[in-house]
């Protein structure tokens, strides 16, 4: 590898050199996806050089990137590292003493902004960013695509004049972790840290130049960076920019990428989506599904285990797969060949019926300390559970406590500004410690069992992992989200927060009249539904781990009420503060029925 590929700019350059004319980046105006080529890419890069060497910038300045997924986000970001900037991602929905914690904290020179309204919003905090030099709302920078006085040619070697001496041990970004609780940590990274981790995803993915994907996850995070971006970029394939989260399944359809992100959530929705309209489908409808999925589902079921599939159930599994199966793999575009999905595991039964119905589903497994992937599974290979083998060149082993340690070319350097806190996670041998809990299967699989931190302790000195409980309570269209609580106690409790749509329908549906929303959450027939669902995940879960008392909650965890990261986790203390007096009511309820 040249030294210029060691570098992420460089090795976007070099893919820019080999497929000029092909399309890097698409976005949405007028109604359709306007494309953009590597030599349009590289030109507005030249641009953007010349504007940062203009503000000054040097090898080492701080520059932040305050926007949504857009074209002009990676041109922000490959003209700082051209010029050796560090960039910091900010996430769009940060209060904002949290950006100017993030600005101060970083030393930030330059930030970026890509919304008006956002533009608007760091008027209240500029004064108190004392480094601050310049904020830079794109719209009015002169990012422009195409041929232009400024980049006449979009040659890749245009963008290079003004280029200091880089090497792949120069840090790139240091993004600010969502933290559960506490403030952000500044993750350093360097160069060879995401080129490592970008590349090894390309060697287990097989990503081409033929493939494209759907960007709705935000840049701020290290899953749809490296993961989404980079690994697309460095391989001379095309990146498409979904218009809104609301408009994802309607961009599915008009880009049709082969390869998607997600996190499970938005795999989970869809699924019990498209489950909910089979069901309110007609009779032979209904059963036409069902029969495909059984078919279908036993040919998955011997190729698992590696037994011979008889004549008569390829022909059913292929005539199946064309009238049924294929209908759902419409709905993404129909040239979706894998689906990754990250950043909490994936149900099971959601997995498995989509991965029945031809979606090349598999789970990943990383942190942002670690840039961000550490495993993956292969859809050729692949074992329903758990998150595949670690990648090329990165090393995993289990404590003898459980704790998922990581070493290789992806792990940071440390925490910015603590000292303290790098030397409590990263070892001098390069160990880094994941606190999360786990274990390597027969075949050399991880499978992610929990998290050090979450781990609910009973008054009876049980260990639970909350993380598989919540996961089986919102196995059903009723329920949106749910947690569960119990630490020092002698049992555990839920908080639940029903899906409003479906509940409203299921009352209409049974006749259930109610005077507000509160009052249907109330109501025998409402209680007696969510029973029913928290029972049937009873039935998978050890006696201790089992939920007898759980609350309805009207409102949803969101990051506006401050309940989500911005990479949608919930932090479980401000819930259990917020709620206080709702689960003492629970365990009050609870006592009551012991005494019974």
């Amino acid at each position: 590898m040249s030294s210029e590929t060691t570098t992420i700019h460089g090795s976007v350059l070099a893919a820019a050199a080999e497929h000029a004319a092909r399309t890097a980046l698409m976005y949405r105006d007028g109604g359709r996806h306007v494309a953009i080529t590597y030599a349009d890419l590289v030109g507005a890069i030249e641009i953007a050089v010349k504007r940062l060497a203009a503000f000054g910038l040097k090898k080492g300045d701080v520059v932040g990137i305050l926007s949504p997924n857009r074209p002009q986000w990676v041109v922000a970001d490959l003209a700082v590292l051209a010029l050796g900037g560090i960039v910091v991602p900010i996430y769009q929905t940060l209060h904002p003493d949290q950006i100017e914690y993030i600005i101060n904290d970083s030393g930030m020179k330059v930030l970026f902004v890509g919304d008006a309204d956002l533009f608007a919003g760091i008027g209240s905090i500029r004064s108190k960013c004392v480094r601050l030099e310049e904020v830079v709302f794109l719209d009015d920078w002169g990012i422009r695509f195409g041929r232009t006085e400024t980049a006449s040619t979009g040659d890749p070697e245009a963008a290079r004049d003004d280029r200091p001496e880089m090497s792949a041990a120069d840090v790139a970004t240091i993004v600010y972790t969502s933290g559960t609780t506490g403030e952000p940590k500044g993750v350093i990274l360097t160069h060879a840290n995401i080129v490592s981790n970008a590349r090894a995803l390309i060697e287990r993915h097989g990503i081409s130049p033929d493939d494209s994907i759907l960007s709705y996850l935000p840049l701020a995070h290290m899953l749809e960076r490296t993961c989404g971006h980079y690994s697309f970029l460095f391989s001379g394939a095309a990146i498409a920019y979904a218009e809104s989260r609301a408009t994802v399944m309607r961009d599915l359809a008009s880009v049709r990428p082969t390869v998607l992100i997600a996190v499970p959530r938005i795999l989970e929705k869809a699924y019990l989506a498209a489950r909910t309209k089979i069901e309110h489908g007609s009779r032979m409808e209904r059963q036409m599904v069902l029969r495909a999925v059984s078919v279908l589902n036993e040919r998955a079921n011997r190729l698992y285990r590696g037994e011979n599939v008889p004549s008569w159930l390829r022909i059913r599994s292929w005539l199946y797969d064309i009238l049924i199966a294929s209908r759902f793999r419409k709905i993404a575009g129909g040239r979706v060949r894998l689906i990754v999905s990250g950043g909490a595991p994936l149900d099971r039964q959601t997995a498995k019926t989509l991965r029945v119905l031809g979606f090349g589903v598999v789970e990943g497994y990383g942190l942002t300390e670690a840039s961000p992937a550490i495993s993956c599974g292969r859809t050729e290979d692949y074992r329903l559970g758990t998150v595949g083998k670690p990648l090329a060149g990165v090393e995993v082993r289990i404590s003898d406590g459980g704790e998922i340690l990581v070493r290789g070319p992806n792990v940071m350097k440390g925490y910015l500004n603590r000292p303290d806190e790098t030397a409590a996670v990263l070892e001098g041998d390069g160990w880094l410690h994941t606190g999360d809990l786990g274990e390597l299967d027969e075949d050399g699989n991880l499978v992610v069992t929990g998290r050090i931190k979450e781990l609910i302790v009973t008054s009876y000195g049980k260990n639970i992992s909350p993380g598989p409980i919540e996961e089986r309570i919102m196995r059903n269209r009723y329920v949106s989200q749910a947690i569960v609580l119990g630490d020092n106690r002698k049992a555990i409790v839920a908080l639940i927060v029903p899906d409003r749509g479906e509940i409203e329908r299921h009352a209409g549906e049974h006749d259930v009249t109610w005077s507000s929303y509160e009052s249907l959450l109330e109501h025998y027939t409402v209680r007696e539904l969510l029973k029913s669902e928290v029972e049937r995940a009873n039935a998978l879960a050890a006696s201790y781990e089992r939920v007898t008392v759980f609350a309805l909650l009207r409102d949803q965890f969101s990051q506006e009420n401050g309940m989500l990261t911005p990479t949608l986790k919930i932090r479980r203390e401000r819930v259990a503060e917020t709620y206080r007096d709702r689960i003492e009511a629970l365990y009050e309820e609870l006592e009551g029925k012991d005494a019974h």
